[in-house]
């Protein structure tokens, strides 16, 4: 049966990842305005109450609601950390929805760095089917496919993007998954390079439901086009491209909207829906010298001029961090 009354959200972020995720969350505002949305963000304490105060008045604006939701540090604290400037262990906050949301049997659940351009309405209607969670199929680049593979997933095609999830809730709580997942990581011999995603991947193999590619529409269909019609066919890929309903901005920070160099289609219109949040003034990351100078090279010259530079940039750091080693002995 679908879900009726207002649709619930939820979300996780930390203060330097604010302003992106109002980003993503005023759009899906505009784009529902048939239902209400009742917003679950998630944080460990790093947003200030006078953020708190700006997104709360701004999703009350367009009809909303929302709640914070204070991550006791004490249950993430023996997971896997992505490191200070990656978010910490904020992304595994997901995995503890059905224990944070108890009374709710279905949550959407979306990262910070994503863009709603339909309404939420069909997504949050969609019959799971008995799966544990409805997702899309993420688009694994051959290089990876051996971690698939060490995480017991034959199929790289059967693993799914953490993104954009939808959850029943009361089925996770059904089949213990915070103890499933917690005991999975404490017992993986290997590095869990995407994290909870990995550990989302193994906990419920077999048990979701593959969403239509337009829920989360990824760079990756732009960058590896082949690679992505290996896994969703031509026809839904192009016709997912051509009618997003969400854009998920995957991948290292060229790939962000607010990277000065980013090359995505859809920029300008993640510009001018940051433009409208209380974050409008957040300037473009990354805009230094050395960038100014390779924008101003010929469109399909600049990412390889920028990958090269920050590789030059990161062979710079690690000999610099080797001399400091050397006459610190």
């Amino acid at each position: 049966m679908a879900p009726s009354g207002e649709i619930h959200l939820a979300t996780a972020t930390d203060r330097s990842y604010l302003p992106w995720c109002a980003t993503g969350l005023l759009s899906c505002l505009r784009v529902t305005p048939e239902r209400r949305l009742h917003i679950h963000m998630l944080h460990e304490g790093t947003i200030p109450l006078e953020d708190q105060w700006r997104l709360t008045r701004m999703v009350e604006t367009h009809r909303g609601s929302i709640e914070f939701q204070l991550i006791d540090p004490e249950l993430l604290a023996t997971l896997p950390t992505k490191g200070r400037f990656l978010g910490g262990r904020i992304s595994w906050a997901r995995v503890l929805l059905p224990e944070i949301l108890p009374r709710l049997d279905r949550v959407i659940y979306l990262d910070a760095d994503v863009l709603a351009l339909r309404s939420l309405s069909p997504l949050w209607a969609e019959d799971l089917d008995g799966a544990v969670l409805g997702a899309v199929r993420n688009v694994v680049e051959p290089a990876m496919r051996p971690h698939v593979a060490s995480l017991g997933i034959a199929d790289p095609s059967s693993y799914f993007n953490a993104g954009v999830l939808l959850f029943d809730l009361a089925a996770m709580r059904d089949v213990q998954s915070w103890r499933r997942i917690s005991e999975f990581v404490q017992g993986v011999a290997g590095p869990l390079t995407w994290f909870d995603q990995d550990a989302l991947n193994v906990v419920f193999a077999g048990q979701w439901k593959p969403l239509e590619p337009r829920w989360n529409v990824m760079n990756s269909f732009w960058g590896w086009r082949d690679w992505a019609i290996d896994v969703f066919g031509r026809h839904p890929l192009d016709e997912a491209i051509r009618e997003p309903a969400i854009l998920h901005f995957e991948g290292p920070s060229l790939c962000k909207p607010w990277h000065y160099l980013c090359p995505h289609p859809y920029r300008e219109t993640y510009l001018s829906t940051l433009a409208d949040t209380p974050w409008s003034a957040e300037p473009l990351t990354e805009r230094t010298v050395a960038t100014r100078l390779i924008g101003r090279l010929r469109p399909d010259r600049r990412v390889p001029a920028y990958l090269k530079f920050e590789g030059y940039r990161d062979s710079i750091r690690r000999a610099g961090g080797r001399a400091k080693r050397v006459l610190t002995r």
